[in-house]
Parts: C-alpha cells; structure tokens; sequence
C-alpha cells in the first residue's frame, strides 16, 4: 500500500503539468527575444554601416591618411625601415592600424601582434585595398583600416541585448499572467476562509498543481465545516440531553420530596399507606439513580475516543454465543418465544468486550421492558461478505408507551458500535420495533475459520 502511494507521489514528481507550462512559456519567450535580437542586431548593425562604413566614406578616409603619410615620409626622407619615425606618425593618428609592405614582404605595422600574425603579401590573392607610398627606398604598398567605429556595434550588440532580455521577461510575465492572477485569487480566498466565513467555495481553474492544491484546500474547507457542523449537532443533542434529563429526573424527585414529606410531618399513620409511600420512595430512588446511571454512562462513551478501545480478536461464533445467546436464554427461561436464523457464522472480529456487553445488555434491557411478552421475539444471525448482521425484532406491550424512556441507552450503544466501525440502526413501525446492528469483522489471509 505504502510502495503504490510512493510511486504515486514519484509519479507526481517527475511529471509536473505546472512546471511543463512553464517550461513551454520560457521556451517560447526565449525564442521570441532571440529572434527580436537577432533583427536588433541587423537593424542596428545597418544603421552603424550606412553611417561610418559606407565604401565611398572608407575610401575617402583611407586615402586622407595615406596623404597625409606620404607628406610625412617625403618631408623628414624616411625609409621603410625607419619604424621609429613611423611610430611617432602613426601615434598621432586616433584608432589607426596601419601595416606597409615593400617588394611583396612585411615591414611594419603600428601594432606589435600584426608583425606575426599577417602574412607576407604575396599571399594575398586580392591587393586592391592597399595604397602606394613612396619611400627613400622606394615604392611601398600601405594598408590602412580605422577601428574605432566597431566599439560602435559592440555598444549595439549590447543594446540589442538588453531590449532582447527585457522583450523575454515581458512575453514570459505575459503567458503566466494567468498563473499569477489565479495564485492572488487564491491568496483572497484564503484570507476570506480564515475570516471564518467557510461557505466560501474556493476557485478550481485548470488540470495543474495549483488547481490540484485549490481542491485540496476546499476539501479542508468541507471537511473543516462538516466538522463545525457536527460539533454543532453533538452541542445542540447535548443540550437538548440535558434538558430532557432534568425534566425526567425532577419527575421521580418532585415526587419522592413529596412522600418524604407526608412522611416525616406524620400526616399519615396508616401503616399501609406507610408502606406504599415508602415503596413509591424506593421505585422513585431507583428510577433516578437509573437515570443517573444511564447519564453518566453516555458521557463516559462519548466522552471516549475511537483508539481507546481495548480491542482483542474473538470468533464470531463464541461472540454470539457468549454475549447475546445467554441472555436469549434467560428470556426464554422468563417465559420470551425466541425465534432464531442464522446462516454459518465463522468470522472473526475485533471488539471491545466489555462495550459489547452494555450494547446487548443495554438491547435486552429493552426487550424485557417493552417487548409484548405474548408474541414471539425474532433474532437473526447474518454473516455478509465484510460484516456480521445481527437483527432483533418484537412487538412493542401495549403499556409500553406509560414506561418512561430518555432513549440514552440507544444513542450509547450507536456510538459504541461507530466507534467499532460498525453501524447501530434502531426503528419503530406498525407497533414493530427493529434493532439492526452491522459489525465487521477481520479479513483472514488465510480464509474463515471452519
């Protein structure tokens, strides 16, 4: 059973339709702003070409610097090995790389890394983008390339960025809006539940965890309401209890005050009428302490929890006959016509004994009081497929009704047999009175007994 709940719960775990929307939604949001970046890049990037890196704009540029070198070179009558002189030109050009070549081999470059990582000239297959400079040692070939602008598209790859990972967050904000509005709902609904106003039903939206966890916390509502309920209807039989009690206890009391009185001022010498006060005394005493009995018994029972029990396995057959067929014995004995059915009985069950004997006691208790001695009492023996039915049935005497009942001893024994897990059923029609009490009983392993 445990192995089943845990591969459940495991089940659950690995398959989570809340954490797979989710997924769903940032997926979806990672894809969108990928897409909105790359176009950023492409928007951006054009913008940046036409400005600064238009082919008229580069030549131009390109060749204002290779003037401005020639004038340099011609003036102070430099060579292609005065790298020094070069040096001093170029730091005065901003964001300049320049690299010269002469007779096809690599001679300078204002950049340290570019001495070992260009090749020499010969190797290009395309020399139209390098410029001629004359030097006192001849004829040189110049390239010349500005990069300051390209700070320009990292400033935009940046920024293409920063609008992409806002556009994410805005679309996955978006499709779990819902998601976030259903969890304030939730959070409303909770504080109106902890007002104290429990006939609020709580929302139930969607297949997910969070309607999974809303039903969860409705069922506790119900369950917290039908609790309050019933705790309502135990104050209310209580009450009504005690009401009833008190009137059927100040009934007997009023009148044994009041023989006690006659009594003790003497009004009364006749012996027999003595005696007669004295026995309606003693009728009234017992009828009380009776009633007291019975009270203090329903208490104690209801007062008991279901775990309390002291519960020990019995058969089912020695059950019956130890605790109800003694007593059907005595009846018979006191002039009763039992009439018994039963099918095979051959279960066994778990009970409290002692309890067992007030509930059956409590049951003949009745028979002897109410039952029409003149017509016959039935008693049937039921064994089902999980419980054991055991019905009594008479007709009510005709001075039945004059006999006072508080109906205590009934709701004892309904609740002795709840606790039990079984169920007490109790029931007048057409001057029948039934009383059907369903207990179950210990599934076996290995069968019923024979």
């Amino acid at each position: 059973m445990f192995g089943e709940r845990g591969t459940g719960l495991s089940r659950r775990r690995n398959f989570s339709r809340l954490g797979t929307e989710l997924a769903l939604a940032a997926v979806v949001s990672a894809l969108v702003s990928l897409a909105l970046y790359m176009a950023l890049n492409a928007l951006f990037f054009g913008i940046l070409d036409r400005a600064f890196f238009s082919e008229a704009r580069m030549i131009m540029r390109e060749q204002a610097c290779v003037g401005r070198l020639q004038a340099y070179v011609t003036e102070n009558g430099l060579s292609t090995d005065d790298s020094k002189m070069l040096d001093k030109w170029a730091s005065g050009e901003k964001n300049l790389l320049i690299t010269i070549y002469k007779d096809g081999r690599f001679r300078y470059s204002n950049d340290a890394k570019v001495m070992v990582m260009v090749p020499e000239m010969n190797e290009w297959e395309d020399t139209s983008w390098l410029y001629e400079v004359r030097f006192a040692d001849g004829t040189a070939q110049a390239g010349v390339s500005y990069y300051a602008e390209y700070g320009y598209y990292t400033v935009a790859s940046v920024l293409g960025g920063v609008i992409s990972m806002a556009a994410f967050a805005l679309i996955l904000v978006m499709m779990i809006r819902g998601k976030i509005r259903y969890i304030d709902l939730m959070e409303q609904e909770i504080q109106i539940l902890k007002g104290g106003d429990l006939d609020y039903r709580i929302t139930v939206k969607g297949k997910d965890e969070l309607a999974s966890l809303a039903s969860e916390i409705d069922a506790m509502r119900c369950a917290i309401k039908e609790r309050q309920q019933k705790e309502e209807e135990a104050g209310k039989a209580n009450r009504e209890l005690v009401t009833a009690m008190s009137h059927d206890l100040r009934t007997p009391l009023t009148s044994l005050l009041g023989y006690v009185d006659i009594l003790q001022m003497g009004k009364e010498e006749d012996s027999k009428k003595q005696e007669k006060y004295l026995n309606s005394i003693r009728d009234k005493a017992y009828r009380i302490k009776e009633l007291s009995d019975q009270l203090f018994e329903y208490f104690i029972v209801y007062g008991r929890e279901r775990e309390a029990l002291e519960k020990e396995e019995v058969n089912g057959a020695e059950f019956l006959g130890q605790i109800v067929e003694e007593s059907l014995f005595d009846m018979e004995s006191g002039g009763f016509d039992i009439r018994r059915s039963s099918n095979e009985i051959n279960c066994r069950l778990l009970a409290d004994i002692n309890l067992c004997r007030r509930v059956f006691g409590n049951i003949f208790s009745n028979l002897l009081k109410y039952a029409d001695r003149n017509r016959p009492v039935t008693v049937s023996y039921e064994q089902r497929e999980d419980c054991l039915i055991i019905c009594f049935g008479n007709y009510v005497a005709e001075d039945a009704e004059a006999k006072e009942s508080t109906g205590i001893g009934l709701k004892t024994c309904a609740k002795i047999i709840e606790d039990h897990g079984g169920s007490f059923y109790s029931g007048q029609k057409d001057g029948f009175f039934l009383t059907q009490i369903s207990f179950p009983f210990i599934h076996s392993k290995k069968g019923p007994e024979n």
